[in-house]
């Protein structure tokens, strides 16, 4: 599958296609290990952000009224990429981070065996028991998906 936005410089993966963005600035990626240049990709700017943001919130409107099972679905379909693609996968993080291929292909394993235990997690019941202070009564705490985030993280 191509995820080049236009030849050679990859773009943004936003609402299920690969997008140019707004803006014609690139960057390049390197390997800190070696100062190879790995990729050059479209720079993102506010707007871009806006529009994934906003395809995320018409995603996420759908993915709550799913039940665990249907979700769990979907992650099972990340795990069987995840494992399918384990050395290419392991070969593209070892090069972006600088790391030995053994620990690139270490983190892809640890992620298909995070995602195998989140949609695994879906069949368990789910909630906690709150006592009341009405005898025969009693609360429960259930949880629900919150929405969009946004993070940075060093990964």
């Amino acid at each position: 599958m191509s995820q080049q936005a236009t030849e050679n410089v990859h773009g943004h993966y936003v609402d299920g296609e690969w997008t140019d963005g707004r803006d014609a600035d690139s960057f390049e990626s390197e390997n800190p290990a070696t100062g190879e240049t790995l990729a050059t990709f479209r720079r993102g700017t506010a707007d871009d952000v806006d529009r994934a943001l906003e395809a995320a919130e018409e995603a996420f409107a759908e993915w709550r009224d799913l039940s665990y099972p249907d979700r769990a679905e979907y992650l099972w379909e990340i795990y069987h990429e995840l494992r399918e693609r384990h050395e290419e996968l392991g070969e593209i993080v070892s090069k972006e981070c600088g790391k030995e291929i053994s620990e690139g292909k270490a983190d892809v394993t640890e992620a298909w065996h995070m995602v195998e235990w989140a949609a695994g997690n879906a069949r368990h019941p789910h909630g906690d028991v709150v006592p009341s202070e009405v005898a025969s009564k009693d609360a429960y705490m259930r949880r629900k998906p919150r929405g969009v985030v946004g993070c940075i993280t060093p990964w």
